[in-house]
Formats: structure tokens, sequence, C-alpha cells
């Protein structure tokens, strides 16, 4: 994984050495790494981003981000990584660091990425992360994507997320109205209930309500409203 940062490739370095990982290196062939080898590797990583994490600095958890993003796509465990980015989801809403009286690391970018990578890490606690997430969070873009997130993930037992999902929709839908929110809400619920995990009738009710509501724009409106009709249609 290429770390990006002096800092980061300074830190990994100590931990190299810390862990004996550092011997005579061979020009002359690339060797395979041995399961140990590369598990402490992997374990080196972990640590680093996990040092980039605690950092207040913006610019040292974005890489960690990308760190995080770049293991996924190389195919290590997502599980590994799951308590980080559930720690990054909730950035300067539960996990605050306080600086004259302020909240140091509220950063809602950082927070919109890491709900974005948990819907890639296919277990339940990345579910109950995110189902914090759109209780706790009060905007609406970190919102959004952690909706459809819980959509990619798929779990809703006993209608539980899709329960969720309507009640924080309905705080906004009664005093803000969201676009962006209600398009997140109309495919993942209108998913959840297309594909027979999701039971409530109350999904038919958001939809009718967001297509009738002024406060929407209209290809927001329009969308609900053939979403409705799909679903009807298909039901009935």
């Amino acid at each position: 994984m290429q770390l990006l940062s002096k800092k980061s490739m300074v830190l990994a370095t100590g931990f190299c050495v810390c862990f004996g990982l550092i011997g005579n290196v061979s020009f002359a062939g690339a060797q395979e790494l041995s399961i140990e080898e590369s598990y402490l590797q992997e374990s080196v990583n972990i640590m680093i981003i996990r040092e980039q994490i605690k950092s207040p600095d913006r610019e040292g958890k974005l890489i960690a981000l990308d760190n995080i993003r770049q293991m996924i796509a190389d195919g290590n465990d997502p599980k590994e990584l799951q308590p980080l980015l559930a720690y990054m989801a909730l950035e300067g809403i539960l996990n605050k660091i306080r600086e004259d009286g302020r909240t140091a690391n509220n950063y809602p970018d950082i927070r919109i990425k890491a709900v974005e990578y948990l819907g890639d890490v296919k277990t339940k606690e990345a579910s109950d992360t995110l189902l914090r997430v759109i209780l706790v969070d009060n905007e609406p873009s970190v919102i959004s994507t952690a909706v459809r997130s819980l959509g990619k993930l798929g779990y809703n037992d006993n209608d539980y997320t899709v329960n969720v999902i309507l009640y924080v929709f309905s705080q906004y839908d009664s005093t803000r109205p969201n676009n962006i929110l209600a398009l997140s809400v109309i495919d993942t619920c209108s998913a959840f209930l297309d594909s027979g995990d999701a039971k409530n009738p109350a999904v038919y009710g958001a939809l009718m309500r967001i297509s009738n509501n002024a406060a929407y724009i209209k290809p927001v409106r329009d969308y609900a409203s053939k979403t409705l009709a799909k679903l009807y249609s298909k039901n009935s």
C-alpha cells in the first residue's frame, strides 16, 4: 500500500524496525512474503492508519481514508478496517477533540468517506455503525451517504433499518427538506421493499410525501412518483 505522507513513511519505517522486518535487502529479485511477514506488514499498516486517524489534522485523516480504500481494493479483509472506519464515521460528532472549547475535528467530508467505505464492509457491525450515524449526525450529506451504504449492506432485521431511516427522514421532511437525502431514501427504502426485504407500508407514505411536497425540486418529486407507481404495479 502506498503511503502518501512523509510523516507516515517515517512512522512506517520505525514500526518495521520494531518488528524486525528490515534485514538484508536484495535487489537481485523480489521474493514473495511469507504468511507471517504479510500479516506483520498488514498489522504495521493498520497501526499507521490508526495513528493518522488519532491526529486532529484533517490531511492525515484523508490519507488514512485513501490507505483504507486502497487496502479494500487490494483485497484485504475489510472486517479489520471496520473499527477504524467506524471511528471516523463519528468523527467530530461522538468522537471529539476539543481545543479552546471548540470541536477541532468536525470534518463532514471525512465522515462522508468513512460511511461510504463502510458500505463495502459486509458485516452487521458496519450496518450498526451506519444506523448510529444517521441517528446522531447533523449533516444531511453524511446521513444521505450512510442511507445509501445501508442499502448496499442489506441488513434489515424485522424492518429495523427501514424504520430508522424513515424516522430520521421524517425529521428532515417536516422541518428542512433535503433533495439529496430524499433521493437516498427513495432508492434505499424502495429497494428493500422491492426485493421483499421490507414489509413496512410506511415506505409508500414517505414516497407519497416526497412526490407531493413542493419543497423538493420537480425531478425529485417526479422520481418519487415513478418509483411509487412501479412499486404499486409490481405488488398489485
